[in-house]
């Protein structure tokens, strides 16, 4: 065992020289950034910063590369070559060199939960081990026992396929914990929840209350009895016996969540969500000049499953949206669940379910309820995000939108169709004819993987998973089309769009082959997952947005995010390893990855096993160490993905090893990762955990079957 004591800054430069310095074969090289005439938003102002020597892909058609960007007042001014923007500097004029980097506008992210997020994750019971069973009861006795004030416990997400019989943990074990305070902690899935007996109790469910469509309760068998698991609508009911955190208590952790996602070059969000606290409570992050992103929220509508309010308050806050409205905050859309989730069988098909011959599934509502409410939305110029699964569905929903573009015609609301797992391409066709229609595709739901087995090729079958989220379609057909990572619901632990980016391009898992592509055929190019997650989000969004944001122009909002390589250069199979070495948001820097390393102090290395030992070499170092520690933030160390990660579950052997060190005081930050190391050639399972005031990475020794500790990292 050796242990050093490491600067990182010091190791920050390093890194940065030797990861320049790749052997890869670039991919065709796009043209030299070439301006014949500067697109000038007003000539001569002096601008507030310049950024000089990038390659900027700007998503403009008519100007798709560029040199240099001049920044004013939150806006481009100029953008063009070096000699242009060089015109507007003058001695205030903050003068930032990135030195070839490419550069691209900000991530419009069209379908996430960062509200969600913070409730039912770093605000409430986050589960950091959400596989392993003993690792959850661990992170919920702990939570229990550090907020003995809080009189209901909310959190998230465990994982469905197979840890619990039937995904269907059982109350009693919740009861042993808090027996006395209302329990609720959201599955991966975000279709079922796990309840104690206390929270069955505060919402009236009981052996009395029979399962009606939607509202699903499982039950013990033999009996009538709740036994904890609820499902779908059913998770309506207990959540309006509950309530969220008060808008005040949720600033901080909203900001804590936002954090993550500039971190990832996110400068935009349609959160899937949105009730009144959560609003109230980004609002107050704006006054105080802390809301560092655009949000879209659509407001829960009566299919939402972990809305708390009731039906009637539900419908009177969606229809005074305007009293929640800011300048950063835009709540003009309402979201609809029309179906749920293939696994449950709870999306309309138009052919039976592969494993439930005879059954086409259901829509959570009678069509009637669908049509009376996007009619009522659209007249009004609410804008309708629907989730939808099932072809079945989406033609039902397309027959409604079709009817409300025909009656309401100038209304200024958007059609959105969100998710389309199963849309067919005769009703595509149907959706680009209409006018106001958009569409968005969640591409971690279209990669192969065990768990996505389970969610769609299960109950779809072999036939009908092979065409599951036609993208490349809806494109050429089109469609005005946005991408969302429905983060934190899926696969990643992080909002990292460039994960999600790579699963278009490939229609594999990014990191790994393992798991073989699901409908290769609707694979897109890079240029066109850029253009989805910038400017296609934008247009989906509608009310004009694009004129404002999604691309590098002159004259909309300086949202562009500075990376470590160029995506039109690189392998396809390396884009999910992407980092963002800056994010910039109306002109101000809002991550900047150099100034978060060096916010930290020293990181220790402490090696027992001497295969790891190249792991730790400077060009690795930044691989291990995520400069996460917002809000005293220990719980919230990662990693980079810099040289490969596959997000999957990890086998039970590394989970039991990992398991252990709950029992010497370390709590889980993060769920276990299966990271390959450039150096050695090999792939290593890491944990991180926290322990007093450091976080400490470990990884799994296969040879005595133990967990070994590799770094400790301490704040300043």
């Amino acid at each position: 065992m050796r242990a050093t004591t490491v600067n990182v800054h010091l190791l920050t430069t390093a890194i940065l020289l030797l990861t320049a310095c790749g052997s890869e074969e670039p991919r065709e090289q796009p043209p030299a950034a070439k301006v014949t005439e500067p697109a000038v938003a007003e000539a001569r102002e002096i601008a507030d910063a310049v950024y000089r020597n990038g390659r900027i892909y700007t998503v403009n058609e008519a100007q798709l590369w560029a040199e240099a960007v001049a920044i004013k007042d939150g806006k481009l001014l100029v953008v063009g070559s070096n000699a242009d923007v060089d015109a507007t500097a003058g001695e205030s004029t903050r003068v930032v060199e990135l030195g070839g980097k490419f550069v691209m506008p900000g991530i419009v992210d069209m379908h996430a939960h960062p509200f969600t997020g913070v409730d039912m994750g770093i605000g409430g019971v986050n589960l950091t081990a959400p596989g392993d069973p003993e690792a959850i009861l661990a992170d919920i006795r702990q939570f229990v026992a550090e907020h003995p004030d809080r009189d209901v416990f909310l959190g998230g997400n465990w994982n469905i396929g197979g840890m619990f019989v039937n995904d269907s943990p059982d109350k009693k074990v919740l009861d042993e914990i808090a027996p006395d305070v209302p329990v609720f902690l959201l599955s991966q899935s975000g279709h079922s929840a796990w309840v104690n007996s206390k929270a069955l109790e505060l919402a009236g469910v009981d052996d009395t209350v029979d399962n009606v469509g939607s509202y699903i309760f499982d039950r013990y068998e033999g009996t009538n009895e709740p036994s904890g698991t609820v499902r779908d609508n059913g998770m309506v009911l207990i959540m309006n016996a509950l309530h969220y955190l008060a808008p005040e208590d949720f600033a901080p952790f909203l900001e804590m969540e936002i954090e993550r996602y500039s971190r990832y070059g996110v400068t935009a969000i349609q959160p899937a969500e949105g009730s009144i606290t959560w609003l109230l409570g980004a609002a107050l992050l704006e006054q105080e000049g802390r809301l560092d992103v655009r949000l879209f929220p659509a407001l829960d509508w009566l299919t939402s499953q972990l809305r708390a309010l009731d039906d009637e308050e539900s419908l009177a806050f969606i229809d005074d949206w305007k009293s929640y409205q800011t300048e950063l905050i835009r709540p003009h859309y309402v979201k609809i669940f029309g179906d749920g989730g293939a696994d449950s069988h709870t999306v309309l098909m138009k052919e039976p379910f592969a494993d439930s011959p005879g059954n086409v599934g259901s829509m959570f509502r009678p069509f009637e309820d669908y049509r009376e409410a996007i009619l009522h939305y659209h007249s009004k110029g609410i804008t309708v995000h629907v989730h939808v699964l099932g072809d079945g569905t989406a033609a039902r929903i397309i027959d409604i939108f079709e009817e409300a573009e025909a009656t309401y015609p100038d209304s200024e609301g958007v059609l959105h169709l969100s998710h389309n797992q199963s849309t067919d391409h005769e009703d595509l066709d149907r959706l680009a004819a209409l006018k106001k229609a958009t569409a968005s595709f969640s591409p971690m739901l279209a990669v192969g993987h065990p768990q996505m087995d389970l969610f769609l090729k299960t109950p779809l079958g072999e036939e009908r998973h092979q065409q599951v989220f036609p993208v490349k379609a809806a494109i050429e057909k089109g469609i005005t089309v946005g991408f969302g990572s429905d983060f934190p619901s899926s696969l990643v632990p992080e909002p990292n769009s460039f994960f999600y980016m790579e699963g278009w391009v490939t229609r594999q898992m990014p990191g790994t082959d393992e798991y073989g592509t699901v409908n290769a055929d609707q694979a897109i190019g890079v240029d066109q997952a850029i253009r989805g997650f910038t400017l296609g989000g934008a247009e989906a969004l509608g009310a004009g947005y694009s004129d404002q944001f999604g691309s590098i122009e002159a004259g909309k909002s300086a949202d562009l995010i500075v990376l470590d390589r160029n995506l039109l250069e690189i392998p396809v199979t390396e884009i999910h390893a992407t980092k963002v070495e800056r994010t910039v948001f109306r002109g101000k820097v809002v991550f900047d990855r150099v100034e978060a390393i060096e916010a930290l102090d020293v990181v220790e290395i402490q090696i027992t096993n001497a295969d790891l030992d190249n792991a730790v070499d400077a060009a690795d170092l930044d691989l291990l160490v995520e400069a996460e520690f917002g809000g005293g933030g220990r719980n919230s160390i990662g990693i980079d993905h810099t040289v490969g990660a596959g997000a999957r579950s990890a086998p039970d052997e590394v989970n039991g090893a990992f398991a252990s060190l709950s029992g010497q005081g370390y709590r889980f930050a993060r769920p276990a990762r299966s990271v390959y190391w450039k150096n050695t050639g090999s792939t290593y399972w890491i944990q991180w955990t926290v322990k007093d005031d450091a976080a400490v990475l470990w990884a799994y020794d296969p040879e005595p079957g133990k967990a070994v500790q590799v770094l400790r990292v301490k704040e300043k």
